[in-house]
């Protein structure tokens, strides 16, 4: 988790946050998977058993900078900086996008 204060938000920010962590949430931003056959042969053995992935959804174009502040965010355990303009542009507040830090990791 991040050492940062939970910021105070509106009912109307926590909501906008909740529908942003919602919009991509199954957006698949883990690492790809190692290439290689045994990799590939366990795979297609896990998936016979178990049955195969969901496919991760690529969220709409205006949502990517959201996705990968979050990705960045959870990945690195440190607020994305580099994301945070694009996050402005959309309107997040810096409150917001620190809940969505917090949330996300």
């Amino acid at each position: 988790m991040l050492n940062i204060a939970t910021p105070e938000l509106s009912p109307a920010e926590w909501r906008d946050v909740k529908a942003a962590l919602i919009a991509v949430a199954d957006c698949g931003c883990g690492d790809p998977a190692p290439a290689g056959p045994l990799r590939a042969r366990l795979s297609h053995a896990l998936n016979a058993i178990i049955g195969a992935p969901r496919t991760a959804r690529t969220p709409p174009a205006d949502l990517l900078p959201l996705r990968d502040f979050l990705c960045e965010t959870g990945r690195t355990r440190q607020i994305a900086e580099r994301h945070m303009p694009a996050l402005y542009e959309r309107g997040f507040s810096r409150r917001q996008i620190d809940a969505l830090a917090l949330l996300g990791a």
